[in-house]
This record gives C-alpha cells, sequence and structure tokens, in this order.
C-alpha cells in the first residue's frame, strides 16, 4: 500500500544485547531496506549519529523508517521509547527543508557530492513531486527535490550551500522540456504502424503520442539534462486548464448530436448501455482491489479513474483525499489503458469491418 512505504519518524529504546558495543552501521546491515537514524539519545546527550557511532544499552534512537520496516525495528533494536527527542529543549540540533535548485547537483547521485560527507548532519527524508522517501546514496537528485536535514547549524548550511536552496530558481517555469515533448508526441502519434495482416496502418494519435513521449521524458529526461520541475501553482494551473478545454471539447462535439439521439428514441438506449459499461467494470474492479489487493480508498479512487481514463474523475478524487495518493495510483495505470485503447479501438474496426 502507498501510505505504509511513507517513511515515518519512530522513537526506540536500545535493549538488544546484540548491538550493544557495536557500531551503528551494524543495525544498517541487519535490515534489507533502508532506514535513518536522525537524532540519537547517547550517553546523556542528542547528536546526529554516523555509521561508526558505538552503540550502548538504553540509548535512545530516532528512526526514519516506513511502517513495515518499524516492526522489524522493534525485534531488532528494542520497544518504543517515549522519550521524544524533537521536542527536546536541551539539543542544539536543528531540523530544516532544503530544497535542491543548484542546476550542478542536479542528475548527480547524492553519494556523489563530496560536500555532503560531514558528520555534523543527517538527511533524513527527501520529497520529489509530492512522494517521500529514505534518502540514500545511490538516488539521483532532481530539480525542485527537498531534502529534510537534521543537525547543527553549521552542518545545515553546509548541505544548503552545497543544493541550493534558492526558491526563486524554482519560481521560474523551464518551458523547454514541455515544447519538446509536445512536438515529439505530435510527431509519435502522427507515425503509422503497420502489422502482418491489417490492410490500415494504426496511430497511437495526438493523445498517445505525447503521453509516451512524457513518459520517456521523465524516466529518461535525467540523462539528457532535462528539468521537468514546475511549480505547484503552474502544475495545479495547467491541469485545470487541461481539464476545463478537455471537458468543453466534449461538450461541443456531442451536444450537437444529443437531440436527434434522444428524438428517435435510441437515445435511451444508448445511454443505459453507456452506464451499465461504465458501472459494471469499475464495480467489479474495486472489489477486487479493495478485498484481495487490500488497496486504500483513494487508491482505488486513483485506479478506477485511470483505468477508465476519465481526468474529471481523478480531480474530484484528488480534491477529496487532500492529497496525492489518487494521482499515483492514477499514473501507474492510465498510460497502459490510453494506449490500449487507442490501439484496441482501430484493430476491432479494422477486425469486424
Amino acid at each position: 500500500m502507498i501510505r505504509s512505504n511513507k517513511p515515518v519518524s519512530h522513537h526506540f529504546k536500545l535493549e538488544n544485547t546484540m548491538l550493544i558495543g557495536q557500531p551503528l552501521i551494524k543495525l544498517f546491515e541487519m535490515l534489507k531496506e533502508r532506514i535513518i537514524v536522525s537524532r540519537m539519545l547517547h550517553e546523556g546527550e542528542i547528536i546526529t549519529p554516523t555509521p561508526e557511532t558505538v552503540l550502548a544499552e538504553n540509548d535512545v534512537l530516532l528512526i526514519v523508517a516506513t511502517k513495515k520496516e518499524a516492526e522489524q525495528l522493534k525485534l531488532i533494536v528494542g520497544s518504543y521509547s517515549d522519550i521524544n527527542l524533537k521536542a527536546s529543549t536541551e539539543s542544539n540540533l536543528i531540523s530544516r527543508t532544503i530544497y535542491v535548485t543548484k542546476k550542478s547537483v542536479t542528475h548527480k547521485r547524492l553519494g556523489d557530492l563530496p560536500e555532503l560527507f560531514q558528520q555534523n548532519f543527517t538527511m533524513t527524508r527527501l520529497s520529489r513531486a509530492g512522494i517521500e522517501m529514505v534518502p540514500h546514496g545511490d538516488i539521483y537528485l532532481q530539480l525542485g527535490d527537498s531534502i529534510k536535514v537534521v543537525g547543527t547549524e553549521e552542518g545545515v548550511k553546509i548541505v544548503s550551500e552545497a543544493l541550493g536552496n534558492s526558491l526563486k530558481k524554482l519560481e521560474v517555469p523551464d518551458l523547454a522540456p514541455i515544447f519538446i515533448g509536445i512536438v515529439l508526441g505530435v510527431i509519435l502519434g502522427s507515425i503509422p504502424f503497420h502489422f502482418p495482416g491489417m490492410p490500415v496502418a494504426i496511430k497511437i494519435g495526438m493523445a498517445g503520442g505525447p503521453l509516451i513521449v512524457a513518459l520517456m521524458l521523465s524516466r529518461f529526461g535525467n540523462k539528457f539534462y532535462l528539468n521537468n520541475y514546475t511549480t505547484n501553482s503552474a502544475n495545479l494551473m495547467i491541469r485545470e486548464l487541461g481539464i476545463c478545454l478537455f471537458l468543453a471539447s466534449v461538450g461541443l462535439s456531442s451536444g450537437k448530436n444529443l437531440s436527434v439521439a434522444f428524438s428517435d428514441g435510441r437515445g435511451f438506449i444508448w445511454m443505459l448501455m453507456g452506464i451499465a459499461i461504465t458501472i459494471i467494470p469499475l464495480v467489479i474492479t474495486g472489489i477486487i482491489a479493495k478485498k484481495y489487493f487490500k488497496k486504500t480508498y483513494f487508491e482505488i479512487c486513483g485506479l478506477l479513474a485511470g483505468a477508465s481514463t476519465d481526468p474529471p474523475a481523478l480531480a474530484f478524487a484528488t480534491k477529496l483525499a487532500g492529497s496525492d495518493i489518487p494521482s499515483v495510483t492514477y499514473a501507474t495505470v492510465y498510460p497502459v489503458t490510453m494506449i490500449l485503447r487507442i490501439v484496441a479501438a482501430q484493430l476491432l474496426i479494422l477486425l469486424f469491418s
């Protein structure tokens, strides 16, 4: 489930005698997934530990990990602790969110930046497009990434200078990748694909072409140093404008034939058939996703919106959820559904005509 993959802070009291006297890296080696120890109450002092920090009995560790990893940590480290290291006023550690705005560090691995090999700070979370993850050395940085840093003022300043942290640079949109994607998408959508036994070539069209190019740029754009970051306000404006134009075009193209369809009596039949075709598959899919795959309500909303290629439904679900959870599942299934619809419709026409 998507929510279970979100890193959360947990306080643990070190009670495992196997770890006492061992360096902190020993704990990392015992786990399959990556975790972050952002703070540590060690010998009466709150510190930002390093992998070489030697663990002592009754140390309190503030660990950033998923809920699934937290259950495993409870068995390995010890019980949960009531001590809140975040709320301690005796510590000189601060917490700041640093934004990646320096283009020289984008498209580089986090572990390849020598400026970040310090011992007076810890990077606890990395957020990208609304998705939080545990930062590690193999993550490639992208423009607009936000990293939560815990450490001394000097340590946080080092990270800020290394990554940029200039919000003004993020306010300037980079339009080149958008127009490059549109042009390449139109070209790709116009290319005919010939299949054996088919008398007519198949095209993925104006919808499928830009979609495939957008996916490719999102996945491989960093290799060509293309930044696809846009501010949240600009992203929302483009999204809402696109939905409005989409609904307007649907209304203009279908409204002129609406009265004719109902006047000859066939309109109600087509409407009932459309309702059945729309609702029945969605209900079956929703039940299967909830019962067998244990998806949450908002995940299912995004899944159904993507499976029916319904942007207005996604907009409604996102507004209702108050988060991007529906958008994640929507983005997962929408590309496959869109391509299959475009290709399948043309194949059915050619096969049965």
